[in-house]
């Protein structure tokens, strides 16, 4: 390789740090992600690198070589969550309720790296690199809007990575397998009939018939083959309008996780028989929607083999760590990227010495170093010229 990839970031270091903390302090929800749509083409704008608004927020460009060859892309995820932060931060999020918990400012900042340093070599590239900033990752649909506009047709290979409080900083892991699980959004409505509470044979509980689902779901394992992990957690029940009522009507919304597409479907389908059952029990209707969000991420073999030489080039070969599988249910609309196009996703650690690095993503109080930025956007150039370096 003819030119110092390491040393090019680190030169740009302070540049990507300025970037986090800004979108750091003004963060902002799945959706609407305006400002920080706004940060990331005025970077676009001053490479000179043309780019397309895809969606209203999320951000599309691409960086033509030379010769044809390859299409790589990288990815990053934009969007906050709505948490108001307790970290220790010296630049917290100045909108109020509303926090970058998941990591996704140093994502945007370390893509935006990969990008300046790629744009700056662009005319030593056999291939081009298609670089996506992805909105609404938390809402699950975001990629989507890069999909169904065709912008993954012709792609021959996917990037990305997400930050990892479960991983000590200096170590990337990576699965060669399942990554993530898929996630699914379910919301269940009851039906019932209200009576008095002290007559409820004139009437049909829907508050009864909720809490029993509910409950029920929790052992929903039971109908899918025990070889596929699942899960299947209720977040909100409402139900009712006062004490001494019985209530008709009720809802409940939750998850359903997998990880596996078959431990998917059965999993969707033991709710419904659940629920059609607990309903059917109590006498009152039941209407279920689910809100498919995104696949199981399964990373491919040849993309794992690229990646990981790519995290060993970055951090060296002992710190790069081989994942057998998921850290849990958590997801990543990566997936359905992944899912059309062969690909890789890493997990740069963030834990040191300090117990708020080690908080899980989404807790209020968690803290990610900077330092991880770098290796981010390095990361992903090394991907990028492991397929469409001239000189490879």
């Amino acid at each position: 390789m003819s030119f110092d990839v390491k040393r090019e970031i680190n030169e740009i270091r302070d540049e990507l740090t300025a970037i986090r903390h800004d979108l750091h302090s003004y963060p902002e929800l799945s959706g609407s992600e305006y400002r920080t749509a706004g940060v990331i083409r005025s970077f676009l704008d001053g490479l000179g690198l043309e780019w397309t608004a895809v969606g209203e927020t999320g951000t599309y460009a691409v960086i033509a070589g030379e010769d044809k060859g390859q299409n790589i892309m990288i990815r990053a995820d934009i969007d906050a969550l709505p948490i108001r932060e307790k970290s220790r931060y010296p630049y917290p999020s100045k909108n109020d309720g509303v926090m970058h918990a998941c990591g996704h400012d140093v994502h945007t900042a370390a893509l935006l790296g990969a990008v300046k340093i790629l744009h700056r070599h662009r005319d030593e590239l056999y291939g081009n690199v298609k670089i996506v900033f992805q909105q609404a990752e938390e809402s699950g649909h975001g990629s989507h809007y890069f999909i169904e506009a065709g912008l993954t047709a012709d792609v021959d290979r996917i990037y990305g990575f997400h930050v990892s409080p479960h991983d000590p900083i200096g170590n990337i892991a990576i699965s060669d397998s399942t990554d993530a699980a898929s996630c699914d959004r379910m919301s269940i409505s009851f039906k019932g009939r209200s009576s008095h509470i002290t007559r409820p044979d004139l009437g049909a509980d829907a508050l009864a018939a909720a809490a029993d689902t509910a409950m029920r779901l929790r052992a929903v394992s039971s109908f899918t083959d025990p070889m596929h992990g699942m899960l299947v957690g209720i977040g909100h029940l409402t139900a009712g309008s006062t004490w001494n009522v019985l209530a008709d009507s009720a809802v409940i919304d939750g998850t359903v996780r997998a990880l596996s597409p078959k431990a998917r479907k059965d999993a969707l389908r033991a709710v419904r028989q659940i629920t059609e059952q607990t309903a059917g029990f109590y006498g009152v209707s039941a209407e279920i929607s689910f809100d498919l969000n995104a696949p199981c991420l399964v990373n491919d073999n040849e993309a794992y083999e690229v990646m990981k030489k790519a995290a060993a080039d970055t951090i060296g070969g002992s710190h790069v760590i081989k994942r057998n599988g998921p850290v849990g249910f958590g997801a990543d609309d990566f997936a359905a990227f992944s899912e059309r196009i062969k690909g890789c996703f890493a997990h740069i650690g963030t834990a040191e010495d300090k117990e708020d690095t080690a908080f899980p993503l989404h807790s209020d109080r968690i803290y990610i170093s900077d330092n991880v930025i770098t290796t981010g956007a390095e990361l992903l150039v090394r991907c990028v010229l492991a397929h469409i370096w001239r000189d490879r």
